[in-house]
């Protein structure tokens, strides 16, 4: 009787099963690769601090800001985010210990690091909340008549939270409309510092 070998067994990739497995993870690998890397951009707009107002001198508590940041997307949900904001000036007031009223200038700026993380609600739109600390710096300024007397600054470790709305124009660019808020103090003024402001943002 003729010997009849046995077929060899068809390679695991060839199965219909195993190629559509070996499919799906190529194509998470390459949807992860393309998630993860480098993001650049900057905002701007109204700001608003809380200073002390005094009856000598006239108070503001509106300016505007400027910021600059850098992003490490680590995946499509994920990043981490350094930053550098201006927060502009506002014009206010204090009180010595001995009672004597003074009023000046209070300019703000600070560095910062926040995680953040990024829901995609719909196409080409995501919402973003963000949370990390900043070293707030603030620089007060005498106005007249102690406009002669050095300014002050003071350097304090703040909570910076933020909040956003993204509409994607290409995978690379996004325009958005971003809120952060911290902390700032100087003297005995301490308050919120609030921003509000469109942002534009380029991911590698």
């Amino acid at each position: 009787m003729p010997h009849h070998r046995p077929k060899p067994a068809a390679p695991l990739a060839s199965h219909p099963a195993a190629r559509r497995l070996l499919a799906a993870l190529a194509l998470t690998g390459a949807t992860a690769a393309n998630a993860a890397g480098f993001g650049i951009g900057i905002a701007a707009g109204p700001d608003r601090g809380r200073v002390d107002c005094v009856a000598s001198f006239a108070c503001d508590r509106s300016s505007a800001f400027a910021k600059l940041f850098a992003a490490y997307r680590f995946d499509d949900a994920f990043d981490m985010q350094a930053v550098y904001f201006d927060g502009g000036s506002f014009r206010g007031g204090d009180t010595a210990p001995l009672g004597t009223e003074f009023g000046g200038r209070f300019k703000v700026n600070g560095l910062g690091l926040t995680a953040g993380y990024r829901w995609s609600f719909a196409p080409s739109w995501s919402l973003s909340a963000r949370a990390g600390l900043a070293s707030v710096r603030t620089r007060f300024e005498y106005a007249a008549p102690f406009d002669g007397i050095a300014s002050v600054s003071r350097t304090t470790t703040q909570p910076l939270l933020g909040a956003g709305v993204a509409y994607a124009v290409t995978p690379q660019v996004r325009f958005g409309l971003d809120y952060d808020v911290t902390r700032f103090k100087v003297h005995t003024t301490r308050g919120p510092l609030q921003m509000l402001g469109l942002s534009a943002q380029y991911s590698f």
